[in-house]
C-alpha cells in the first residue's frame, strides 16, 4: 500500500467502516511506515473534534497545516509592524540628523577673545582660515588649522575654532576631545560655547540623552548662551 492509498482510507479506519482485507493492509503499513503511523496517530487524536489531517508524500509538521492562516495574518502583522518601526527609526534618524546641525559661531576678523594670540603672521592664517570656515568649507579650514604651529600655540581660540571645523567635517569625536579640554581648562573666553557645541557633537553621535543633559546644563547657567541652549532642550523634547 502506497502513502497515499494509506491517506485516504484513514476516515474510513477510524470509523471502523473499511472492509477486512483493507484493514490488513491497513494495518501493515502502519507498521512499517512511522510516517504514516504518526499521521494516523494525530487523526486519531483529533477525530472526536472532527479534524482529519491528510498526509502527504513528505511529511511536514502538524501545526503549520492547522495554523497556517493564524501563522500567514501573524506574518503579515510583523512585516507590516517592522515596516512601520523602520520608517518611524528612519523619520527620527532623518530628523535626528536635521537637529544636529549647527549655525557657525560667530567670528569677526581679528577677534581677541581669550587675549594674545601667536603673532601677526598666525593671526593672518587664522584670519584665511576662517574665511574658509565661514563658507563651511571645513576641509580648506582645517588644512591650516591642524598645522603644528596653531597647535604649538596652546591657544583656546585656535582650539575652539578647529573643534567646530572638526565637526562641521563629521569628526565628531575629535572636536569632542577638543572642547573637553576648553571646558575643563575653564577658559572664561570660550567655555560656554564649548558647553554649547559639546551638545551638537553628542547629538551628531546619536547621544541625544546626553546632549539633551548638555543643553539643559548650559540653559540653568548665567550665561549668553543659556536661551539657545533651552532651545535645543524644547527642540529634542518634541523629538
Amino acid at each position: 500500500m502506497k502513502c497515499h492509498e494509506f491517506q485516504e482510507l484513514i476516515d474510513s479506519y477510524l470509523r471502523e467502516t473499511i472492509d477486512e482485507p483493507r484493514r490488513e493492509q491497513f494495518e501493515e503499513h502502519f507498521f512499517h511506515c512511522r510516517k504514516c503511523f504518526l499521521g494516523l496517530k494525530i487523526n486519531e487524536t483529533l477525530h472526536q473534534k472532527g479534524l482529519r489531517i491528510p498526509l502527504e508524500e513528505r511529511s511536514r509538521f502538524f501545526a503549520l497545516k492547522v495554523l497556517r492562516p493564524a501563522l500567514a495574518m501573524a506574518a503579515l502583522f510583523l512585516i507590516i509592524l517592522s515596516s512601520a518601526l523602520m520608517l518611524h527609526h528612519n523619520r527620527q534618524a532623518d530628523r535626528l540628523r536635521e537637529l544636529a546641525r549647527f549655525e557657525l559661531p560667530l567670528y569677526h576678523q581679528g577677534e581677541l577673545r581669550g587675549g594674545p594670540e601667536g603673532g601677526t603672521q598666525l593671526e593672518a592664517e587664522f584670519d584665511r582660515a576662517m574665511r574658509s570656515f565661514q563658507d563651511r568649507d571645513f576641509r580648506a579650514a582645517l588644512e591650516i588649522l591642524e598645522r603644528p604651529e596653531f597647535a604649538a600655540a596652546a591657544s583656546p581660540k585656535y582650539d575652539f575654532f578647529r573643534a567646530i571645523s572638526l565637526l562641521g567635517k563629521g569628526e565628531a569625536a575629535k572636536a569632542g576631545e577638543l572642547l573637553d579640554a576648553i571646558i575643563q581648562s575653564m577658559d572664561p573666553a570660550y567655555f560656554d560655547d564649548a558647553l554649547y557645541y559639546k551638545g551638537f557633537v553628542l547629538l551628531s553621535q546619536d547621544r541625544r540623552r546626553q546632549a539633551r543633559a548638555q543643553f539643559e546644563k548650559l540653559a540653568g547657567m548665567l550665561s549668553p548662551m543659556a536661551g539657545k541652549a533651552g532651545d535645543m532642550v524644547r527642540k529634542i523634547d518634541e523629538l
